[in-house]
């Protein structure tokens, strides 16, 4: 189907392809561990009332109802310092099970649970309380028919929705295509105004390696770790270079190595040994590769890929280039393809395909940018990871990760087969539209229609609200402060990819107005007041992205054109900001820059020229050494369009 040119796969003219089927939310491997699970607890639990029932132990009685429930055997010993002990470790279940969520901690609700156990035996007098056993098994087996009711109710839900869902989707996305306008390569330039936005985001790399200024430095653990600003920082740096300078490398290219190299150190890294040591019981194998971690080894794989498609500079392919730090005497060398071979390799050998983040977690969008990582490895290093794994993920993000009204789950306990739900709604759509983009489009074309429909009401004022938000859709998840502004920020990022200049421009506007004013820093770069690192990364998507421009840095990287051009590859940083650097016939180049600070002449120099050949560069001629350089003094005032020409 034409309409569907690069970004859909060309397939029947009815778009079936679109509908959510009727698979999803169906799959074995959840239902599987989740069977274990409960008939694991099942099994536990009829022991311990037997035991409870039957042994002449007091101690041993307590104990025994203790494994049904934390803090059930304190119930049954039935003395007023046990009932306190029982009641605080009541209270403490919220807490070990968020440290279990939020950093893989599965010790803390087990030393809770065993604990808790073995002071009910320690307190244990003759005589217990008899009524404990049968009414701690009711209350459980209450609490889970509860929720079994509950998820049953939902799903029917669920299914109502997507039957809803189906019967727009598919205009929805002919719409989008049919109405989107892909701008031909070379033809924009960046504002004055977005490039203040950029060059905070290039001081952020330029930044040195211990210095953390620019970061939200909240935790390492969760979404406000430092990680994922580093990574987006390189991911926003890289759209500015696919899009408007390609040929530029520069202060840019560096920027983008700094932050690559920098989510390497101890300080970035380090919060692996205590997941493996909490979560996995590892005291001294530390590797942040080989098993789990995806939201290092998925986010690395995507960050590289897009610099050395960018640049087509290969140095993190030699082994060793990407050494984990994780502690001063833990250090693991890697390099692009052994990061690559071991995320497919989990993909592989994974009983749910997708693998965890922290231990036991396993994160869709952790796995989805991962996939945006293994498609520029398949890429760059021509061997087919991508194209052989892609029917077994899309099966698997389809029936264990996706709810039965076709939206993708955050997250799955790879443990228990369970889920959290209420995390996240729309947001989670927002993200995965652009995610999904490069590796499964028509899942992200779907994510966008149904934002699109369920959440961007545009009024006749042109204003938008933002409706059927839930959970952490109201959170900006890189600084936990409440509001909406980075789902707004997230939902005009997809917008731009998909063509919607309207909603673009109206969120953005709203953002930077009204919902995180913008202000100008000491340095003259451009930020929004309150809004996260990886908050302003989307924002920054949003001002750079074109219809399928993510689409097409992930899936094709620069034309033959650019590969061939010069290179400006000296400018100083923030004097001279590039709007445009772009090589339309392979020799010479098109630049369009802007005085940082103050008009006065600068020195720029250039690479990749030929040998010996004569340019010319604002009316001055000059040739290329025996290298291929050439350096200029060009005099920047206001916008400054120049044309390197070959002779």
């Amino acid at each position: 189907m034409q309409l569907l040119r690069t970004t859909v796969p060309e397939v029947e003219s009815s778009y079936t392809y679109l509908l959510v089927p009727d698979r999803v939310g169906l799959g074995a491997a959840k239902r599987r561990r989740q069977y274990q699970t409960l008939a694991i607890w099942a099994s536990i639990s009829a022991g311990s009332l037997y035991t409870f029932y039957t042994a002449p132990s007091p101690a041993l009685r307590a104990a025994a109802i203790g494994l049904v429930f934390p803090g059930a055997g304190l119930f049954a010993v039935g003395t007023l310092p046990s009932l306190l002990l029982c009641l605080l470790t009541l209270l403490l279940i919220p807490l070990v099970l968020f440290a279990w969520f939020g950093a893989g901690g599965l010790a803390f609700p087990t030393a809770l649970w065993l604990g808790s156990t073995a002071l009910s035996a320690l307190l244990a007098r003759d005589t217990l309380v008899s009524a404990a056993g049968p009414l701690s098994l009711a209350l459980c087996y209450s609490g889970i028919a509860y929720l079994a009711y509950k998820t049953s109710q939902a799903n029917r839900e669920a299914r109502e929705k997507r039957t809803r869902r189906n019967e727009y989707v598919v205009d929805s996305v002919r719409k989008m295509q049919t109405e989107g306008q892909k701008a031909a390569p070379g033809s924009r330039e960046l504002s004055l105004r977005d490039l203040r936005f950029i060059q905070w985001f290039i001081e952020l790399g330029m930044r040195p390696m211990d210095d953390f200024a620019y970061h939200d430095v909240i935790d390492q653990f969760q979404t406000a770790a430092i990680r994922y600003q580093l990574y987006e920082a390189t991911s926003d740096l890289g759209l500015y270079q696919f899009v408007y300078t390609p040929n530029f490398h520069g202060y840019l290219s560096e920027a983008m190595r700094r932050t690559i190299e920098k989510s390497l150190t101890e300080r970035v890294v380090g919060f692996w040994k205590w997941e493996s040591l909490w979560g996995k019981g590892k005291v001294s194998d530390w590797d942040p590769i080989a098993e789990d971690n995806i939201m290092v080894s998925g986010y690395v794989l995507q960050a590289v890929g897009i610099y050395q498609s960018n640049t087509g500079d290969d140095r993190y392919t030699k082994p060793g280039s990407l050494t984990f730090e994780v502690a001063k005497d833990k250090k693991y060398p890697y390099d692009f393809k052994r990061i690559a071979d071991a995320v497919n390799r989990q993909w592989e050998d994974g009983p749910y395909c997708l693998f965890s983040c922290e231990p036991n977690w396993i994160y869709t969008m952790c796995n989805l940018t991962g996939a945006s990582g293994i498609t520029l490895a398949s890429r760059l290093l021509n061997v087919p990871w991508a194209d052989k794994i892609k029917s077994r993920f899309e099966k698997a993000l389809d029936e264990d990760f996706t709810q039965q009204d076709g939206t993708v789950m955050t997250i799955r306990s790879e443990l228990t087969g369970f889920t959290i739900p209420g995390l996240a709604g729309r947001l989670s759509d927002g993200i995965n539209a652009l995610l999904c983009a490069a590796f499964l489009p028509h899942i992200a074309h779907r994510c966008w229609s149904f934002v699109l429909r369920e959440s961007i009401n545009q009024h006749s004022d042109g204003s938008i609200t933002l409706e059927n938000l839930e959970g952490a859709d109201k959170l900006d998840p890189g600084n936990y402060r409440p509001g909406v502004g980075f789902t707004r920020a997230v939902f005009a990022a997809a917008a731009a990819e998909y063509g919607q200049e309207g909603v673009r421009k109206e969120l953005l506007r709203e953002l930077d107005e009204v919902v995180h004013p913008v202000f100008e820093t000491e340095t003259g770069s451009l930020k929004n007041k309150g809004l996260s690192t990886i908050g302003q990364g989307s924002a920054m998507k949003a001002r750079l992205c074109g219809y399928q421009d993510w689409f097409s840095m992930i899936s094709h990287g620069p034309p033959e054109n650019v590969i061939q051009g010069p290179i400006l590859d000296e400018a100083p940083f923030p004097d001279v900001l590039v709007a445009k650097a772009y090589s339309h016939d392979g020799e010479g180049m098109e630049l369009v820059l802007y005085s940082g600070r103050e008009s006065r002449k600068f020195q720029l120099g250039f690479t990749r020229l030929r040998a010996g050949e004569s340019y010319s560069l604002a009316g001055e001629k000059k040739s290329a050494d025996k290298e291929g350089k050439a350096v200029w003094e060009v005099r920047l005032e206001g916008r400054t369009a120049l044309d390197l020409v070959k002779h």
